[in-house]
């Protein structure tokens, strides 16, 4: 299986290039033939045809698995192919590609018998996001929670407006983890939380500053904003900033339009 490729403007083109000569080359050594699944009492039964025009197909039984499995990659591939194909000749014409969101789309227009036998050329994003959760473990940040609230999702937050940003997150169903443990040049941070764009499957930081009105708060979240420019985490790119005073509290059209802007 590939790893998942870096999209940005200037490799999306490469990307699919890469994805569709591994596939052209996978599919030089497969199977001929077809499959077709049946179901009975609930199992999958499949049967094997030599060409479409056959009509009666010999039934394969689990001892050859093996031999189903490569005939269902087979035909996802041969889609993976005929796409990027596809893609190449939108983007020529200027038009716009989500990459991450055409693969999904192939894998999982096959039905579930078909799908449990296929390797997806890039993992699926339902494990991604299973991947992503495990990789990155919520309320890392040992420093006690005075007067916390709980979010919908069951976190126990530091504030309200750290609520209403949890709280719309799930809503909007994006992954998100509170308080996760990064380094930012050679320095232990923990931001407010780390969220997913499941179309472009970037991880994007979400700092609030919830007292934008206070000096010494915001010299110190100034310091905090310069650290993340160094480490490569830039505002509008993969960093959200969000911000309230004693007289502007956030509220959740806010949230709701940056969750637009940079999450969906």
């Amino acid at each position: 299986m590939l790893s998942t490729p870096t999209i940005d403007s200037n490799k999306l083109v490469q990307s699919i290039y890469q994805l569709m000569d591994i596939a052209d080359k996978e599919l030089l050594s497969s199977p001929k033939g077809f499959i077709r699944l049946e179901s009975s009492k609930g199992y999958p039964r499949f049967y094997y045809y030599k060409n479409r025009s056959d009509t009666k197909g010999k039934y394969m039984s689990a001892d050859n698995i093996g031999f189903i499995t490569s005939i269902c990659q087979r035909d996802y591939l041969m889609k993976v192919s005929k796409r990027m194909h596809e893609l190449i000749c939108k983007i020529k014409k200027g038009m716009h590609v989500d990459l991450y969101v055409e693969l999904d789309n192939i894998y999982y227009s096959f039905n579930p018998g078909r799908r449990s036998l296929i390797t997806p050329i890039i993992p699926d994003i339902e494990t991604f996001v299973k991947d992503w959760y495990n990789d990155n473990p919520s309320c890392q940040n040992s420093y006690s929670v005075d007067k916390g609230v709980y979010t919908k999702n069951g976190e126990l937050v530091r504030s309200k407006s750290e609520k209403i940003i949890a709280d719309r997150l799930l809503d909007f169903e994006i992954p998100y983890v509170y308080e996760p443990k990064i380094v930012l040049s050679d320095h232990l941070k923990y931001p407010d939380f780390i969220t997913l764009n499941k179309r472009t499957r970037t991880t994007i930081i979400w700092e609030h500053f919830g007292l934008s009105d206070d000096r010494n708060y915001s010299v110190n979240n100034m310091l905090k904003l310069s650290l993340y420019e160094q480490s490569d985490y830039h505002l509008g790119k993969n960093l959200i900033a969000s911000f309230e005073t004693s007289d502007d509290p956030l509220n959740s059209y806010i949230v709701d339009k940056k969750i637009e802007a940079f999450l969906l």
